[in-house]
């Protein structure tokens, strides 16, 4: 026990979910490992630390953390002894090996992850690492074979980003909550849609009334006017909108780390008929594709019901990019989850539990809703009446 620090610190009020969800998570992913052969798990997305162990730094993934779970006991969270405060306030797990800031940080940082294996005695065996993180870089992963020579490093079955495709009671109602609160920042967006209003403007109102209905950070929105629309993640700033702009936001609120999105679309003044046009096939098609996502409905039926209408009334030349993707557990720079995709060439079966931010784009204008699954079909987290609005 050498290699690791044991903390005494009681658990607090800062778990987001009871002991029990977080003991169940474990014991599921334990499973896995078990049946693929792998004694050890070394994670460091930052989502899948967060789902099994209940840490949360905002900004703190700049530096090396990372869970080392066994496919049998506890956890050993990795982190800056910097974070060790927020560790024990925030997550259950009470073992850790840490760090402190370095000259040269990379060989410090991944003696910690060295100490953790070697203080499980897991040290000779095979480990397996999530090599699809964007957190374990190329410097980082050649330290780790250099430290641990005696262990076979294989790429681990993406075993935690599976489990959290189905949601459970608690994680639905953390994105129901989500929902009101970007519903609450879209209608303070589109109200402040007028002539001589700045993109920057329409941001201050929309985050101003997400904070105020509770959402938490970090909080992003993607806000365009006029020609800036065809940028797909175009940032707001100062372009002033003019009288028969299209003014776009793809906003999402974030309630207990889980997010919640939505994209609707607004006119300065009255629509055109061709916008009017465009936004009817839009809202039209996703509806209809909606109205199919019942468990045990490949996705390729999905993806075919989004695509093919609009192709087909000449809205886009191609379609080429997602027009779903699951949500939930969310961190920065990720937009979404991802695990699973509307996207041509994929085919899996929806289930009952999994959550999507399904969205459709045309003609400068988008229109998105986070939905559900379950058992009786399809439910709109997201309520907010489904049109193109115009400012008159």
């Amino acid at each position: 026990m050498d290699n690791f620090v044991i903390s005494d610190a009681p658990l607090t009020s800062g778990l987001e979910f009871p002991l029990e969800e977080y003991k169940m998570r474990l014991r599921r992913a334990q499973e896995e490992m078990k049946k693929h052969g792998l004694p050890l798990l070394l994670l460091h997305q930052p989502e899948n630390i967060l789902y099994l162990s209940g840490f949360y730094t905002s900004t703190g993934f700049f530096s090396y953390h990372a869970l080392a779970v066994p496919s049998e006991g506890d956890p050993v969270l990795i982190v800056r002894d910097m974070e060790v405060p927020a560790a024990e306030a925030l997550s259950w797990v009470r073992t850790f090996t840490v760090y402190s800031d370095a000259a040269d940080p990379v060989p410090v940082w991944l003696d910690a992850a060295r100490r953790a294996v070697e203080g499980m005695g897991l040290e000779n065996g095979k480990i397996g690492v999530d090599e699809h993180s964007w957190f374990l870089t190329v410097e980082r992963w050649k330290k780790m074979q250099e430290l641990l020579p005696n262990a076979t490093l294989v790429a681990e079955p993406r075993i935690v980003d599976h489990l959290r495709i189905i949601k459970s009671p608690r994680e639905i109602e953390y994105m129901r909550m989500a929902c009101r609160q970007v519903e609450a920042g879209m209608r303070a967006g589109l109200n402040a849609v007028k002539e001589g209003a700045v993109e920057k403007e329409l941001a201050a109102a929309v985050f101003n009334a997400e904070v105020h209905a509770g959402a938490g950070i970090p909080l992003i929105g993607i806000i365009t006017s006029g020609s800036r629309t065809n940028q797909l993640h175009g940032a707001y700033g100062d372009r002033v909108l003019e009288r028969g702009d299209i003014a776009y936001f793809e906003l999402v609120a974030s309630c207990h780390k889980y997010d919640a999105k939505m994209m609707r679309s607004a006119i300065v003044g009255p629509a055109s008929d061709e916008q009017k046009r465009v936004a009817e096939i839009i809202l039209r098609t996703q509806d209809k594709a909606i109205s199919l996502m019942l468990p045990g409905t490949p996705s390729s039926v999905i993806d075919s019901a989004c695509r093919e209408p609009i192709l087909k009334a000449g809205l886009r030349e191609t379609y080429t990019n997602r027009v779903g993707y699951s949500i939930g557990l969310n961190y920065r720079p990720s937009a979404g989850e991802f695990i699973r995709e509307f996207v041509p060439g994929k085919d899996w079966k929806l289930e009952s539990g999994m959550i999507f931010h399904m969205l459709m784009m045309a003609g400068g204008m988008g229109f998105s809703e986070s939905v559900l699954v379950t058992d009786n079909g399809p439910e709109r987290l997201t309520t907010l009446e489904r049109v193109l609005f115009e400012n008159m």
